[in-house]
């Protein structure tokens, strides 16, 4: 197929800085379709592409946030996938309706498109280009824990901090990079620096893109526990990660942190949790499996 993809390209420092939006192109190529890139803003016309599969990017350089299909229905087969429903519900389905297919990320923001005869679960990944723990092996941790962001959100990590300086824990939190610049492969070094890694998500938006790379580099991860998102559906809690907290009444914990922490520090030497966590995601969670499932509903036409 002639796929056009929209996404926004980001250029620092005379590089292309490299996005799970490129991931994807490259996943269409490698698998024979002919890949158009185009911006975010819609065309008058689309009749040299079988499919626009317009992704989810985040706001550009002015804060916002476009979409081809925002106000009319492109006049192409098309689909869109959506990342951040958590944050924008409204948005997302009103843009949904405007598309053939739509694919979104959060599991607990699925009801937003329910209404569509074409909606599905495609949750977050990760690109062992970027992230692949084996490529680290011959690192040697000097940190205990890790906590690694984009674009803010860091003070989530902080319960974990309080604890990790009780115990004279070392710990690295902090923003590697951000959307406009360069996190690859900055953000894998980081977290082959850590002995354990950290999560924490926000509005449900679990598995967020933090768990799959850090499941990726084969370090044990602590997350919080959420049975609202859709978490527990792609990973067994103990086998393929450590929980801790609880979400109830419209608040998060962070019960059961300490305990969390000891356990992943002690096991980090060949720990089975890490070992099976990056199994499960080389095998079922990287672009190329995301890319097979959007090809596989939009092939069935």
């Amino acid at each position: 197929m002639r796929i056009m993809v929209a996404h926004l390209a980001r250029v620092w420092k005379d590089q292309i800085v490299e996005t799970y939006a490129r991931s994807m192109i490259q996943a269409l190529r490698e698998r024979g379709h002919t890949v158009i890139e185009a911006g975010k803003t819609a065309h008058a016309n689309y009749s040299d592409v079988d499919l626009l599969l317009d992704v989810d990017c985040g706001r550009d350089e002015t804060g916002a946030l476009n979409w081809h299909g925002e106000t009319v229905v492109p006049n192409v087969r098309s689909a869109v996938y959506l990342i951040d429903t958590h944050g924008n519900p409204t948005l997302h389905g009103r843009v949904a309706k405007n598309y053939d297919h739509v694919f979104f990320a959060v599991w607990a923001k699925r009801d937003v498109f329910s209404s569509h005869d074409s909606a599905h679960w495609c949750p977050n990944f990760t690109d062992k280009t970027w992230f692949d723990g084996s490529k680290y092996q011959g690192v040697v941790p000097s940190v205990d824990f890790g906590f690694f962001g984009s674009k803010g959100g860091l003070d989530r990590a902080d319960p974990m901090k309080t604890i990790a300086e009780q115990f004279s824990w070392t710990f690295d939190i902090r923003q590697v990079g951000c959307q406009e610049r360069h996190r690859w492969p900055f953000t894998a070094e980081a977290m082959a620096n850590c002995r354990v890694l950290f999560n924490h998500g926000q509005k449900h938006d679990g598995p967020n893109l933090r768990v799959m790379e850090s499941m990726a580099m084969g370090r044990p991860l602590i997350t919080n526990w959420d049975h609202t998102d859709g978490m527990d559906r792609l990973f067994k809690e103990g086998q393929h990660y450590i929980p801790f907290g609880s979400f109830s009444n419209g608040k998060y914990s962070y019960s059961g942190l300490e305990d969390a922490m000891h356990e992943a520090l002690e096991s980090y030497t060949g720990s089975m949790v890490a070992s099976a966590a990056y199994k499960e995601v080389m095998a079922k969670h990287l672009v190329e499996n995301r890319i097979d499932q959007i090809l596989e509903v939009v092939g069935n036409e």
